[in-house]
C-alpha cells in the first residue's frame, strides 16, 4: 500500500517532543516543515516507548502537528541499568507492514538503517546528523550496533547533512561526504521575550541545557566560588550515563550557595527564563565529552541579546558577535567581570542574526534536498 508524502524518523521520540517542546534540531525542523508545507502529508515514525508513556504524553504534553504519528507502545520493561540498549532492543516492536513514501528524513540512525532495510521505501533519503553518537558516553553500551547503523544508513542516503564540522567528519569516517548545515534559531521567539530583569542588583549568569558529563563541572563550581556575588541559574535535566554520575553532578552544583538549580524547563518557557538573565553561559568540556554537534543555546542566548561566554567548543570560531570564548575557569571569571564592569546591570547587546541562521532557512534547504 502506497503512502505518499514524507516519512520522518526523529532522534527524539514523540514522548520527548510532547513533554519538553521542540527544543532539539529534529523538533525545530518538524515544526517548520509544518509551517512551510502544511499541504505535505507527513508521517512521523517515533521509536517504541513502553506503555503508557506515549498515551500520557499525548494527554498531558504539548500539541504536535496534526500528522500521522506512529509510536508503538509495547507492554514491556526497558533495560533499567543500560538505558541506551533500549534503542536496539526496541526495534523488535517496530511495525512490519510495508510502506512507501516520496521521501524520508532520518535523524535516528538505528531506526533508519533497520526500517529502510526492511519495511520502508522512499524515493529520496536525507540523513540529517544532529550529533556524533558514536563518541557520546551514554551510547557506549551499544557502540558496535551504532557503528553498523551509521555505516548502513549512510549507504542508503541520497544526501547527508551535518550540523557541525564534527558530524561532517563522522560521515567522512565512513567514506561519505556531508553538507554542512549548522543549527539555527527562531530569533523572534527570543526577541519577543524582551528584558525582564528585576531591579535587584545581583548579576545572573544562566545556562540552559542537559546536565551530563559534557558539562565542565570543575569550571562551573570554580567560577561560582570565585564570584560569590553573582547568581548562577542552571536549568536542565540530569542526563548522565549513570545514576551515580547524575548524583555527583547534582551534589556538586547544590554545594554552591550561589548556584540555583531550576530543573528541566519546557521549551515554551525558555525565552521568558533567558530574559531574566544578564549573561548566557555554555561551560562545556572540550575533547572527550563533546558530542560533535553544534550548540543551539549559543544562538538562542544571542537572539535574546545576552552577552555570552562559551568554551572553545566545535563552531566557536563562527559564533555570532557578542560571544566571548574562554578556555579556563580563570578566563571565564575575567570574561564575566569584563561584561559586568561596574555594579550596574550589563546592557543587552542586540544581535543582528542573518536569515541564513534561522530554522526557517535551514528547513527550506532540507525540503529542497528531500525534493518534496
Amino acid at each position: 500500500m502506497s503512502e505518499p508524502g514524507l516519512i520522518a524518523l526523529p532522534m527524539h521520540g514523540e514522548v520527548k517532543l510532547r513533554n519538553e517542546g521542540y527544543r532539539t534540531r529534529d523538533g525545530h525542523v518538524l515544526e517548520w516543515i509544518q509551517r512551510l508545507r502544511p499541504d505535505l502529508p507527513v508521517t512521523v515514525r517515533s521509536r517504541p516507548e513502553p506503555f503508557p508513556r506515549v498515551s500520557l504524553a499525548r494527554r498531558h504534553g504539548f500539541a504536535n502537528p496534526d500528522w500521522r504519528w506512529e509510536s508503538p507502545q509495547p507492554l514491556t520493561v526497558p533495560p533499567l541499568r543500560a538505558k541506551r540498549e533500549w534503542w536496539v532492543k526496541s526495534l523488535r516492536f517496530e511495525p512490519s507492514a510495508q510502506a512507501s513514501y516520496d521521501a524520508a528524513i532520518v535523524w535516528n540512525p538505528i531506526a533508519g538503517a533497520h526500517l529502510l532495510d526492511r519495511t520502508l521505501q522512499a524515493g529520496r533519503v536525507v540523513v540529517d546528523l544532529l550529533d556524533d553518537w558514536s563518541v557520546h558516553v551514554a551510547f557506549e553500551p551499544i557502540h558496535p550496533q551504532l557503528e553498523k547503523a551509521y555505516a548502513r544508513v549512510f549507504d542508503l542516503a541520497d544526501v547527508i547533512t551535518a550540523n557541525s564540522e564534527g558530524t561532517v567528519k563522522l560521515a567522512a569516517r565512513f567514506g561519505h561526504e556531508a553538507v554542512l548545515l549548522t543549527n539555527g534559531v527562531d530569533a523572534a521567539r527570543f526577541e519577543a521575550a524582551g528584558d525582564s530583569r528585576t531591579g535587584d542588583a545581583q548579576i545572573v549568569v544562566g545556562y540552559a541545557g542537559k546536565l551530563s558529563e559534557r558539562l565542565d563541572l570543575e569550571m562551573v563550581t570554580g567560577v561560582a566560588t570565585r564570584l560569590p556575588e553573582v547568581r548562577f541559574d542552571i536549568a536542565g535535566p540530569l542526563t548522565s550515563a549513570t545514576p551515580k554520575a547524575d548524583r555527583e553532578i547534582r551534589g556538586a552544583l547544590e554545594s554552591q550557595p550561589n548556584i540555583r538549580l531550576l530543573g528541566d524547563i519546557p521549551y515554551e518557557r525558555l525565552p521568558q527564563l533567558i530574559a531574566t538573565w544578564d549573561i548566557g553561559w555554555v561551560p562545556h568540556r572540550i575533547g572527550k565529552f563533546e558530542v560533535g554537534g553544534d550548540v543551539i543555546k549559543t544562538y538562542e542566548y544571542r537572539a535574546a541579546g545576552l552577552p555570552t561566554v562559551i568554551t572553545p567548543i566545535i563552531g566557536a570560531e563562527r559564533a555570532p558577535d557578542g560571544v566571548s570564548v574562554v578556555a579556563s575557569a580563570d578566563d571565564a571569571v575575567s570574561a564575566i567581570e569584563a561584561i559586568t564592569g561596574s555594579d550596574s546591570r550589563p546592557p543587552r547587546i542586540p544581535a543582528d542574526l542573518p536569515e541564513s541562521m534561522s530554522w526557517r532557512e535551514k528547513t527550506g534547504r532540507l525540503l529542497d534536498a528531500l525534493g518534496v
